[in-house]
């Protein structure tokens, strides 16, 4: 017998080894050590034969880690996602074993065994304190059953308690003694979600995250394993983790783009979560407020299930939504926040109450520009211009820095090019630019920031939302970090600025991405017994996006971008695959790329191609960048032709192909 052993690398085959006779039994799953080009690799046992493809003798297996097999569950699940979403299964298989150690003996595991873990008295007899619409909503998804496959979608407006009805879910699955996960798009969020579940629960879950370190992933990845650990809060990277018992999988903020991986081994998590609940034959709950079209789509068809809380805790009113036209607005020189906005946040002021200004734009200013010459800074890495980052104490701290690259530079007020004094222009405002304004227009408010910039320092992060639940600050001046699962008790008036940047993207998902923005920002608003206001400051009063919003009707702003997909025979009723050729000399992309073309040609229909062209980022970390676009109808069998051919389209040691079924972005 012959075991066919998947190893960690990118090489899209099996490796051939013999098994040593000393092994009693081996199995599909099995974890192995090998001797790969002189190295000891640990890999799957994958599949077996009794030919050997070779004349030569063959090498044995070195080590059998008898006690640990992966389960034949997540073998399927990542087998199917591997070729659904052109990626080699020994990258995906690299994720898995990434966690595995080396110490992983019979001895180690039954020494492993005795160790505790904090977890859920399966005989505690508990009841979750839930209102007559949460318990309706529990009641319903409980009825599709969560012993057997099946998606519920969860949609709540913001504020209706989506969690505690979840909560609820995961605490019937573990007193069945089943494992659950549950999903979030970026783990320095769930503090409040966490200390809710343990106050409740009396336990807290593991967290699992990729930021962990090694020896704490591999506690993690054995406890999962050996069933010890039967809640597992985390990342997208959670799913990878060897599940036995999987009884429910919770997709939090299913909508949100972070569940969609762009380096390395592109996947969406989301997607694969939805695979691994089908192959463990349990339920998944996917939460939102503001769902995916994809979601809601698959719901339309009849594919997921939808339960529906349109009603805020303590029937607290939803917040007033208003359209600040600022067209009509007095001209304020440099002045972002409209008079009606000031008016508000002062009223807020006032009352004590908290206001949030809305600006997804890190830094002070989106660009630098010489008055005299015109000239941009453009990182010299990339095809980009550089954001102008102040420190607030010290002026001549002040640096350019790259969002792409993370590329710095000392701001210089002398212009590279045309060597002018004192010329260079800040464009388009930054957070820091409103938090100076805010400063001027509320010299006697506590301002803080809240951004991805500020929360890398997890201390004074965690202090700023601490001031804020206490009610003592009193304006809140942040970027989409602020929309994602905050509850603000205090929090009356959210002003939203530069809306029509994000509604003028080139992208296909534009509207359903301003309109996921908007509703999550201006849900934090109002939402213990306050007369929560939302100003949306609009060059473009009439846009149809702006005024579905104004009405809180989801369903509306659904059947209207699902009208205008169908139109344009845009996912999700056709499928999407972009190709990204990349390398350090553009001649070298130009011509791989018109390679790649032709290929295609002879493939699938010239309508169904679009490019190549240069990408819209054209340059990042000084790879030039090209792109190509393929449409194709919701055809499977013709879908997984294209997909098999597409993954002949390999990297080389000069330029990097990366395959993206599904793109979420187009730059």
């Amino acid at each position: 017998m012959i075991a066919e052993i998947l190893l960690p690398i990118p090489l899209n085959k099996l490796f051939s080894y013999s098994i040593p006779r000393n092994v009693d039994k081996i199995e599909i799953g099995q974890i192995v050590e090998v001797d790969f080009n002189n190295k000891k690799k640990i890999g799957v046992v994958w599949s077996f034969t009794e030919i050997n493809k070779f004349e030569r003798k063959i090498k044995s297996i070195n080590k059998v880690f008898s006690g640990i097999k992966l389960p034949l569950e997540l073998i399927k699940s990542i087998s199917f996602i591997a070729n659904y979403s052109c990626n080699h299964v020994s990258l995906i298989v690299k994720h898995i074993l990434s966690c595995f150690s080396e110490k992983f003996d019979n001895n180690y595991i039954q020494e492993f065994k005795t160790k505790k873990f904090c977890g859920l008295n399966n005989n505690l007899n508990y009841q979750l304190d839930l209102n007559k619409i949460q318990r309706k909503a529990s009641t319903e998804i409980m009825q599709f059953g969560f012993k057997k496959f099946n998606v519920v979608l969860l949609e709540g407006v913001t504020g209706s308690g989506k969690t505690r009805v979840y909560m609820n879910s995961i605490y019937n699955a573990i007193k069945n003694n089943l494992q659950c996960i549950v999903l979030v798009p970026e783990i320095i969020l769930t503090k409040q979600w966490i200390d809710e579940f343990s106050k409740e629960f009396l336990f807290s879950p593991e967290i699992f995250h990729s930021s962990l370190k090694k020896t704490e992933k591999s506690k993690i990845w054995l406890g999962v394993y050996l069933g010890k650990i039967n809640l597992i809060v985390g990342t997208r990277s959670a799913l990878f983790l060897p599940f036995k018992r999987l009884g429910l999988i919770v997709v939090d903020e299913e909508h949100d783009i972070s569940y969609k991986q762009e380096e390395n081994v592109i996947f969406n998590a989301r997607d694969l979560a939805v695979v691994r609940a089908k192959n463990s034959n349990c339920q998944i709950i996917l939460t939102s407020a503001t769902p995916s079209i994809e979601t809601i789509f698959n719901c339309k068809n009849k594919k997921y299930n939808k339960v529906v809380i349109n009603k805020r805790v303590n029937d607290v009113s939803s917040p007033k939504i208003e359209i600040i036209d600022m067209r009509k607005e007095e001209e304020r020189k440099n002045l972002w926040i409209s008079k009606t906005l000031e008016f508000e946040i002062n009223k807020s002021i006032t009352l004590k109450k908290q206001s949030l200004i809305f600006l997804n734009k890190r830094g002070y200013a989106a660009t630098i520009i010489c008055k005299k010459c015109g000239y941009s800074e453009i990182c010299e890495k990339c095809d980009f211009p550089m954001v102008l980052h102040k420190n607030l104490e010290h002026k001549d701290l002040n640096v350019l820095i790259c969002h792409y690259c993370d590329n710095k530079k000392k701001l210089s007020e002398t212009c590279q090019k045309c060597k002018s004094k004192n010329s260079m222009l800040a464009i388009g405002p930054g957070i820091q630019k409103i938090y100076e304004i805010a400063q001027g227009l509320f010299p006697k408010a506590k301002i803080c920031i809240i951004s991805s910039d500020h929360a890398k320092n997890k201390k004074e992060f965690a202090n700023n939302l601490k001031l804020i639940m206490s009610n003592q600050i009193d304006i809140i001046i942040g970027t989409q970090m602020t929309s994602k699962g905050h509850h603000f008790p205090n929090l009356r008036t959210v002003g939203i600025l530069n809306v029509d940047n994000l509604l003028r993207s080139v992208d296909i998902r534009s509207a359903e991405k301003t309109f996921q923005l908007i509703t999550q920002v201006s849900g934090r608003a109002g939402r213990e017994n306050s007369d929560g206001r939302v100003l949306i400051q609009t060059y473009d009063p009439k846009n149809k996006v702006l005024e579905v919003i104004t009405d809180m009707n989801n369903d509306k702003f659904f059947e209207l971008e699902l009208s205008q997909r169908k139109s344009y025979n845009h996912p999700p009723y056709s499928n999407m695959i972009s190709i990204i050729i990349q390398g350090k000399k553009e001649n070298q992309v130009i011509s791989k790329s018109k390679l790649i073309e032709g290929f295609l040609l002879k493939s699938i229909d010239k309508a169904n191609i679009f490019g190549p062209s240069p990408a819209l980022i054209h340059k990042i970390r000084n790879n030039f960048r090209w792109r190509i676009l393929i449409k194709s109808d919701k055809d499977k069998k013709k879908l997984a032709d294209l997909k098999a051919k597409l993954l002949r389209i390999t990297s080389t040691k000069d330029l990097n192909i990366k395959l993206d079924v599904d793109p979420l972005n187009f730059k």
